[in-house]
């Protein structure tokens, strides 16, 4: 490869490495196991990972206790507490996250920082209206109750029917956080859904494809020679 390779190589992995390549998880396919309470889902994409677990307001007092976080292959993921019962399929869609029984929320969890992007899910009621959470550092929901996360921001979908939506995350939340957490809106039961995927940002992956970019001292000095070489081509051009 010669300077003016090189030099085009470097420039297209900078300018590579100055947009954000924004990671897709699908809760659509991957089971999670065991079908317990307190099971989790977990999967990497692009040296990124996220976990996913399921918990609900069924501890004494209307604390914050495990549940079995579900995915129905080809609809989402869902909750199903400890008043529903393991792998809970009976009429109302009682698998879905909803707060029929208890208030279910879903904590993911990345391995660095991520910017949110996009939640999608399937609407399985008249309504789905939300609360979210999002903070960085570590984070415990065990016996802990709802008020303790603070002000929830509330996302509302006035749309009726039983259809395909996605929540735009990147407008509602728009720093960098380390987990999020989504919920039916609570104080309503009248919501229900099953996420289908989530969309993030990895904050700190745009650092690695401009380190391997970097040449090394002698191919800098084959860029500057290149750089001069066409530099007085130009000249004699003009």
């Amino acid at each position: 490869m010669n300077a003016l390779s090189k030099l085009a190589t470097f420039l297209s992995l900078l300018a590579l490495s100055a947009q954000a390549q924004a990671i897709e998880f699908s809760f659509l396919s991957n089971p999670v196991t065991p079908e317990a309470f307190g099971n989790s889902y977990s999967a990497t994409i692009d040296g990124l990972t996220l976990t996913a677990t399921a918990w609900s307001t069924t501890g004494k007092r209307g604390k914050l206790k495990t549940a079995e976080l579900e995915i129905y292959p080809g609809i989402g993921m869902g909750v199903c507490n400890r008043r529903e019962g393991v792998n809970c399929s009976t009429p109302n869609h009682q698998f879905g996250l909803d707060n029929k029984n208890a208030n279910d929320l879903i904590l993911f969890t990345f391995s660095s920082p991520v910017q949110l992007d996009a939640l999608t899910y399937q609407q399985l009621s008249r309504d789905s209206d939300f609360s979210l959470w999002a903070g960085t550092g570590d984070i415990s929901l065990s016996r802990t109750k709802i008020r303790s996360l603070g002000a929830a921001t509330f996302i509302n979908n006035d749309n009726p029917g039983r259809t395909l939506r996605s929540l735009e995350l990147d407008t509602a939340l728009s720093g960098n956080y380390d987990w999020l957490i989504v919920a039916s809106r609570i104080g309503q039961e009248n919501d229900n859904a099953m996420l289908r995927s989530l969309v993030a940002n990895p904050v700190g992956q745009l650092i690695d494809p401009i380190t391997q970019a970097v040449p090394e001292a002698e191919t800098w000095a084959m860029l500057l020679v290149g750089l001069g070489l066409v530099g007085f081509a130009v000249r004699r051009k003009a």
